[in-house]
């Protein structure tokens, strides 16, 4: 959903929706895609005005965090559901067209008819011979083809009529699941404005936009292409193509892309790509790339179902010496193994992935479900997946009669200006203790890149690096030696706070832990997950004190990412499967060579294009989802592939065993049996799995 920030304070953000974004029906979905986030107290919505109004514990989330949360909440394309619906009354007509004719056909006609439609088959099966291939169109050549030799054009034209039925559910079900994907991927854009030659502006539909035109794009506006600044300034938000959170300035000769949006300013845009074309439609692509991608279970599938062939084959051939019935080896040869199987197992996958996609995650395709269901190691990165990507004041250590909060009054009053992570942390923490931050400082007379001087109370007061204090302003520190060695120990950073000829204060920085790291790590451990590691670019005090903070298996940090890469490739040739959780471009070597690569919301575009599995949210709870999805869907794949095998089986004996005065009702219910598994496996399949209990 795009939405702008309208008005913000600490613990209470107001955003508001783009016309036409926020309905009645999205209030459902925004309330409980926040409600996930854990700090959330309060929504306010104002359908009118699309206002959204969210109270929060700032000490929990942050504005950041909420902002983009509702920025990822799927609205449906109106446009998407349109073109969804005359595929799908496409599909229905063609379906009833064909049943219509089979129905209403002349029975002088019919025989001809059936051998016409038999030539399909025949021919598909025959292809499969050439090729010395015994597979499923040849069991199918050869039940029609028996049939037909019978001269049993009833049988015949039953039998081709459930196989076509089979696939045209096929393809209902697997366009069902395409749309859905659509659904949640697709631009919501109906209309768009122009500026003419003669300086007017007037809306067209989207469709009509076309190479060359100007576009007018507006404060809240949602870019749909990709093109050049001609005229303005604007603050362009690219997180959804990024990741970046930060607006950047586009002005005249800057490039846009689709799917970012305008936070502030006006600009007109010549269009250079639009609809199929754009960046944003590109990546859609690769995710449709990836969703149609066959997962190594989807492949054994259809070997399965190959490989049952042959055996259905010697049956039918045994039954036919057996009982010398003809009606009898037509049933055992039409009831194969591979409809049930094949149809089910990507339907399985499919139905995950748009789960996954409605739960924070992504999976490009089965393949990632498979691995991940079967990982028993997850190796971390650390700042930005473990921990929080901004720093925080973790404790203050007072000299010379200060206090703590007298230490802290001064810092963030220091600091309480500048823009920079660790400035932020020292005000979060003096807001938080309640600390009023009224200036009482002159302006500063010197920044550099280790810290900040200024006159604060008529007294010359720094703040900065151990270099910048001890050397380049000259104070004594001696006296935080020993609390120096400590924090270096446990993998702090220090930030001196110095006034007149005395040190005030020692301000440990740490990077946060995120606070369900922790439970996230017992719900892996619950899950199957064996080993836990961390790796990390950072000093190893640092990967050491989060490591054991959270019970991980182990921590190394001071690694590189060539480094990295190889931990990840010896732990698998010593028999791990791992599963790789990062978010920078660092990481991607060691995403690419583990079983699974799992990728942040924040995540540098490199590392998200690398990684099988994407995090929706800006928490490590999707992490946990995307394993109970794997293992469950996995658990079904199997179930329905053991069902099938043990019916159909049942199936043929049953034909087998069939009162031979009554041949035609035994082939009959045999073959229908077996389709009625096919379709209630098929929607076993497409159960959602997060709702079964444990």
């Amino acid at each position: 959903m795009c939405v702008v920030l309208v008005h913000s304070l600490p613990g209470r953000v107001r955003f508001r929706a783009i016309p036409g974004a926020l309905a009645d029906k999205d209030t459902a979905s925004v309330a409980s895609s926040l409600a996930g986030i854990r700090g959330v107290k309060e929504l306010k919505f104002n359908i009118r005005t699309g206002s959204i109004l969210v109270f929060y514990n700032i000490q929990i989330t942050s504005e950041k965090v909420i902002h983009r949360m509702i920025h990822n909440i799927e609205t449906p394309s109106p446009e998407t559901g349109k073109a969804a619906e005359k595929q799908k009354e496409k599909l229905a007509w063609s379906y009833i067209g064909y049943q219509l004719f089979r129905i209403f056909t002349p029975s002088a006609l019919k025989p001809l008819v059936t051998c016409i439609s038999a030539i399909p088959f025949l021919s598909a099966g025959l292809k499969s011979l050439a090729r010395s291939r015994l597979d499923v169109p040849v069991l199918d050549a050869a039940a029609v083809g028996a049939s037909l030799a019978q001269k049993n054009i009833n049988a015949a034209s039953t039998l081709m009529m459930l196989l076509k039925t089979g696939e045209y559910l096929e393809t209902w079900a697997k366009q069902r699941s395409h749309e859905n994907l659509a659904t949640a991927l697709t631009l919501n854009i109906e209309q768009v404005w122009i500026r003419c030659e003669d300086g007017t502006e007037r809306a067209i539909p989207y469709d009509e936009l076309k190479q060359g035109d100007n576009i007018v794009l507006r404060s809240g506006s949602l870019i749909p292409i990709d093109g050049t600044v001609h005229e303005g300034r604007a603050m362009v938000n690219e997180a959804s193509l990024t990741g970046e959170p930060l607006s950047h300035e586009k002005s005249t000769g800057s490039t846009i892309h689709a799917g970012s949006v305008i936070e502030e300013g006006e600009i007109i845009a010549k269009v250079r790509n639009q609809g199929k074309n754009t960046r944003y439609e590109q990546i859609i692509s690769l995710i449709e790339d990836g969703e149609k991608a066959k997962a190594e279970t989807e492949v054994r599938a259809y070997k399965i179902a190959d490989k049952a062939v042959p055996f259905t084959l010697a049956a039918a051939g045994l039954t036919f010496l057996l009982t010398r019935s003809p009606r009898k080896t037509v049933s055992v040869l039409s009831v194969d193994y591979s409809c049930a199987i094949k149809l089910s197992t990507p339907l399985a996958f499919l139905a995950a992935i748009r789960e996954g996609l409605s739960n924070g995650v992504f999976f490009k395709g089965g393949a990632p479900i498979e691995h991940f269901a079967a990982c028993d190691t997850i190796i971390f990165d650390k700042t930005g997946t473990l921990t929080l990507s901004t720093p925080a004041l973790a404790r203050i250590i007072p000299y010379h009669g200060f206090t703590e909060d007298e230490a802290l009054k001064i810092a963030a009053h220091l600091e309480e200006h500048f823009p920079h992570p660790v400035a932020k942390a020292i005000a979060s923490e003096a807001f938080a203790r309640n600390i009023r931050q009224n200036a009482k400082h002159t302006t500063v007379k010197y920044i550099a890149a280790h810290g900040i001087a200024t006159e604060y109370q008529n007294k010359h007061t720094v703040i900065g690096s151990r270099h910048f204090v001890g050397e380049d302003e000259g104070f004594d520190l001696s006296v935080a030696v020993k609390d120096e060695e400590e924090a270096s120990k446990n993998g702090y950073s220090v930030l001196y706070l110095a006034q007149e000829d005395k040190l005030i204060a020692i301000l440990l920085i740490k990077d946060p832990v995120r606070p369900e790291a922790a439970e996230v790590i017992t719900m892996l451990r619950h899950l199957g997950i064996k080993r836990i590691y961390l790796l990390s670019g950072d000093n190893q005090s640092t990967a050491g004190r989060i490591a054991g903070e959270l019970s991980l298996d182990g921590g190394r940090g001071g690694l590189l990412p060539v480094d990295k890469t190889a931990i990840v490739k010896n732990l698998r040739e010593s028999g791990c499967r791992i599963a790789f959780v990062g978010d920078g471009m660092n990481d991607s070597p060691a995403l690419s060579a583990a079983n699974v690569g799992i990728a942040m919301l924040d995540s540098a575009d490199l590392a998200r294009e690398t990684a099988d599995i994407r995090l929706k949210e800006a928490s490590l709870y999707p992490l946990v989802i995307a394993r109970l999805i794997s293992q469950r869907v996995m658990k079904r794949i199997n179930t329905n592939t053991q069902a099938a095998i043990i019916l159909n089986s049942i199936f043929i004996l049953m034909g087998l065993l069939e009162n031979p005065l009554a041949p035609t009702t035994g082939s009959s219910r045999s073959i229908w049996l077996h389709n009625l598994t096919s379709i209630i496996l098929s929607i076993n399949a497409m159960r959602p799995v997060l709702k079964e209990a444990h």
